[in-house]
């Protein structure tokens, strides 16, 4: 998924593309915004890997279902990144 040297991996190919296509379509009427949140999910409990540890949830995050957003984790952090590099740092991170 990640690789080192000539080759990088799927992941940071495909952050490049997204960040690359955004670059080239962004104007004065359009605006995008790239988000990242990091989970883990081990033993059917979610955990946030971007917070502390001593600061989650005991029982975990929750999965929750809505009609209009879909599928998502009620209280999953989400921060804003604009390149490859910014996301590479907050995995680390995680």
């Amino acid at each position: 998924m990640i690789g080192y040297g000539a080759n990088i991996g799927i992941v940071p190919i495909a952050c490049n593309e997204i960040f690359n296509r955004v670059n080239r379509l962004k104007s004065d009427t359009m605006r995008y915004e790239i988000m990242f949140s990091m989970v883990e999910i081990y033993n059917e409990r979610v955990q946030d890997l971007l917070i502390d540890i001593n600061l989650r949830p005991v029982g975990g995050l929750k999965v929750r279902e809505h009609k209009s957003m879909g599928v998502y984790v009620q209280d999953l952090t989400k921060h804003p990144v604009d390149s490859y590099e910014a996301i590479d740092c907050k995995m680390e991170q995680g």
